[in-house]
């Protein structure tokens, strides 16, 4: 098959997306000497068009979705601008006779002047600016790191990747950058740039995770007042003096509050947890051996990135934990208020049988008396016959029929109502399924 035919089988339509993955974080290829001017941004969502139509106009011309791009200003200086999910990387590497002097100075020359003037004018946020000077060996070295006006106090210097050595005190100078000298002691340039880059990895990832810290040391007062808050609401719980309203309006307060901060950091301090494990692993691959009387990369790193990330984390799980407790607390106090309404209801299921009881003793009470009325109207209208017979019959007497009929109608009445009762509760109970 020529190199120009298509594949006989069916690409997946993303194996080019994650192959080409494999091949991004690509460090510039740099000579001896050489000078690396890095910027390391975070750029906001609604500045990636203004980045890309920079990228677009100035020399490094591209696809709108590539992640990677380099360009040369001249055969001594190179760039290349990287994109991560956050933020993007600028590098200008400097070689050969574009180096100049002074060694910590602006680049004088047309070309390098030119490709950091562009490099510095990307649109986002410098979390990182870093220059480095890299040269053959420790002699080299000296009179750059003497002129790098280092605080002897803040001095990283150790030995990486094996020979190689660094210095730097990982501070921000007067010209806004920091700055590193590496002194490659004999170590391959293959190996050197792998260095070089995961040196600068470790930085840049290092000050990403940091964003996390103030954003947690904002957070953890108004936690700490939520705390305050849940603790109190949990004494009146028990020792029940204020309202359950009253207190189930602060507990779901309270729950809010914190759904509120953890919405506002948890992006953050997941981004923290991920960039600080990133920070490990290349310091693990730097394998970082200390010189005696010299902080060293894993020193200074454990003196205050560490617990900045713990900080972090403990924000984390402390706001889980008052979520719980706010969630238990407002479960228990639901407990109880479902107890009280259960309570409640009894007590009014048991007056209302009271109640239907009264009423049904009434109910017999006006029976009984609506028998006699009934049974006396019925007399009364028996009286007018029997007294019409009384004159045409002498010998029978109205008055003796009347009392003999007395208990016999009063008896049928009472008889009479009892069945229209007893019919009509018959009649209702056949009907309550179906309404039902």
């Amino acid at each position: 098959m020529t190199a120009t035919e298509a594949p006989a089988f069916r690409e997946h339509p993303l194996r080019r997306q994650v192959v080409g993955e494999m091949h991004l974080r690509r460090f510039p290829a740099f000579t001896l000497p050489a000078r690396i001017f890095q910027l390391f941004r975070l750029v906001p969502a609604d500045e990636r068009e203004v980045e890309q139509a920079a990228l677009d106009r100035g020399p490094c011309p591209g696809a709108p979705d590539d992640r990677h791009r380099e360009t040369r200003w001249s055969p001594e200086v190179r760039a290349s601008w990287e994109r991560h999910s956050e933020a993007s990387t600028v590098t200008v590497t400097l070689t050969g006779p574009e180096l100049g002097a002074p060694v910590w100075g602006r680049p004088e020359k047309e070309a390098a002047a030119a490709a950091l003037d562009w490099a510095e004018r990307l649109p986002g946020g410098v979390i990182r600016a870093s220059r480095l000077l890299i040269v053959a060996d420790e002699d080299a070295a000296a009179p750059a790191v003497a002129e790098a006006g280092f605080r002897a106090s803040h001095l990283v210097s150790c030995h990486i990747a094996g020979a190689a050595r660094l210095w730097s005190d990982f501070r921000i100078h007067d010209d806004g950058y920091g700055r590193l000298v590496v002194a490659a002691n004999g170590l391959p340039v293959a190996d050197l740039i792998r260095a070089v880059q995961r040196l600068q990895e470790l930085g840049n990832y290092r000050n990403l995770a940091l964003l996390g810290l103030p954003a947690a040391q904002q957070a953890w007062g108004e936690v700490d007042r939520i705390e305050r808050a849940l603790a109190a609401s949990g004494r009146s719980l028990r020792a029940r003096d204020r309202r359950d309203d009253e207190l189930l309006a602060d507990l779901t307060q309270h729950a809010e509050d914190l759904l509120s901060i953890a919405a506002a950091c948890d992006y953050r301090m997941k981004a923290t947890r991920a960039y600080a494990q990133i920070v490990s692993d290349r310091l693990q691959e730097l394998h970082a051996d200390m010189i005696p009387g010299f902080q060293s990369l894993d020193d200074f790193t454990a003196r205050r990135f560490h617990p900045a990330v713990r900080t972090c984390a403990a924000l984390t799980d402390r706001i889980a934990l008052l979520d719980a407790r706010a969630a238990q607390l407002t479960a228990l106090l639901r407990t109880r208020i479902e107890t009280n309404i259960e309570n409640q209801n009894g007590r009014l299921l048991a007056s209302m049988d009271r109640s239907a009881r009264l009423q049904l003793r009434l109910q017999h009470l006006v029976e009984g008396l609506s028998a006699v009325a009934i049974s006396y109207y019925l007399l009364g209208l028996l009286a007018y016959p029997l007294k019409a017979a009384e004159k045409w019959r002498p010998g029978l007497s109205a008055t003796t029929l009347l009392g003999l009929s007395a208990p016999l109608i009063l008896l049928g009445a009472a008889v009479l109502l009892g069945r229209m009762r007893h019919r009509l509760v018959a009649a209702d109970d056949k009907a309550a399924p179906d309404d039902a």
